[in-house]
């Protein structure tokens, strides 16, 4: 019996069969060895908080501080989780402490916006916004020493 009456492929058929195997083998280590960016498979839990008694995610952003004779800044774009945030500071020199102002964009289009911080008249002092239909959250200490750090928060 030779090798030709047990498979009925030709060699160049073989050829090929083993390249391809050898191909896929290759794509397959890399997709699952991170080497292709984005594809690596991603078993971590994202990290999520309770807001309202709703799940959301959330991940904590650094904005830009005013240039040294400026008390605002320039809108800054975020995206997280498909939603996308556009930001502002100003005030930054106030003796009440700066503000944080916000766009947050649905995928759909809706757009909310918001300001957080403290306000001198009437006083009031807001830290936390949640969009009208809960899609999303964001939170800033605010105050004199407010910081340029704002978590964004999505609907899990």
């Amino acid at each position: 019996m030779s090798i030709d009456e047990d498979f009925p492929m030709s060699k160049n058929q073989v050829r090929v069969l083993v390249v391809g195997l050898v191909v896929m083998a290759v794509f397959g280590a890399a997709l699952f060895g991170g080497v292709l960016p984005g594809l690596k498979p991603n078993y971590s839990a994202p990290s999520t908080l309770t807001v309202d008694g709703e799940p959301y995610y959330y991940t904590t952003v650094a904005m830009n501080q005013p240039s040294l004779f400026s008390n605002f800044t320039l809108p800054q774009t975020f995206s997280f989780h498909n939603l996308t945030f556009t930001l502002w500071l100003t005030d930054w020199g106030s003796s009440s402490g700066a503000l944080l102002h916000g766009n947050g964009t649905e995928p759909n289009g809706t757009v909310s916006s918001f300001v957080l911080g403290d306000v001198p008249y009437p006083p009031s002092s807001t830290t936390l916004y949640v969009s009208p239909d809960r899609a999303f959250a964001i939170s800033w200490p605010g105050g004199p020493l407010g910081g340029v750090w704002v978590r964004l928060m999505v609907r899990a």
